[in-house]
């Protein structure tokens, strides 16, 4: 899905200095690529590994930072393999309900340094992006990644208008997706992932804005039903 991300058009005066895009990726869908060099297509390590099955079930959920190429032979297929990018250990998750956008930062895996690409263990895994290992909790990256309050919000115009070219182009009302800031072009943006199975518990004043949004869809099919429904005539005996 995030294909869609590529065709975005947004307005530059919401763009500011502000670059997206997305990260390099590739689809693999049998264990026989996995183990061919040629068929990575050029992606650096380390890279995240994730299924292809976006069903909200935990499986979809379950994925893998493999630091090296011995970590791909213990993936299983069909699985979506992306760079990962250091961003500062903070991920930022854009919710959409209609026309209502939110966007909220969480911790999220702590930078990969050069000699964690030769680490003994080939490769971790978790079930989110914003989760970790104990192990990684305990590094001083991590640390840093700890405060929240200090890191900087992406432009909210840019997001906004982002999260506006999503919906028109995939004609979704509710969905939510990952957006990560690189540290080395620090106004460069990576929509990582896209999800139209949200979850909005999480989602400051959730109640209130699906709410919101329920009832502006109820009250559109009601005009939009007033409107195309025959006159009527009064009848005279």
């Amino acid at each position: 899905m995030l294909q869609v991300v590529s065709e975005l058009e947004i307005p530059r005066s919401a763009a500011a200095s502000a670059t997206f895009g997305v990260p390099k990726q590739i689809v693999i869908f049998d264990s026989g690529t996995l183990s061919d060099p040629a068929a990575s297509n050029g992606l650096k390590f380390p890279v995240i590994a994730k299924p292809l099955v976006a069903d909200g079930s935990a499986r979809s959920h379950k994925m893998s930072l493999v630091f090296n190429r011995d970590g791909l032979t213990l993936l299983k297929p069909p699985v979506v393999i992306q760079e990962f990018i250091n961003h500062g250990g903070v991920i930022f998750k854009v919710y959409v309900v209609g026309d209502h956008v939110r966007c909220v930062k969480r911790r999220s895996l702590p930078d990969v340094t050069e000699e964690n690409l030769y680490r003994s263990d080939v490769s971790v895994s978790f079930s989110q992006v914003s989760n970790m290992t104990m192990q990684d909790r305990s590094g001083e990256n991590y640390l840093e990644a700890m405060h929240l309050e200090e890191v900087e919000m992406p432009p909210l115009s840019f997001v906004v208008e982002i999260a506006r070219g999503l919906r028109r182009a995939m004609k979704l009302h509710l969905f939510n997706f990952d957006v990560i800031r690189d540290v080395k072009v620090g106004n460069r943006y990576l929509i990582i992932d896209i999800n139209y199975f949200p979850g909005y518990a999480k989602m400051p004043s959730y109640e209130t804005v699906l709410t919101d949004f329920f009832c502006e869809i109820v009250n559109k099919k009601q005009i939009e039903g007033a409107n195309s429904a025959p006159g009527e005539t009064e009848s005279s005996e």
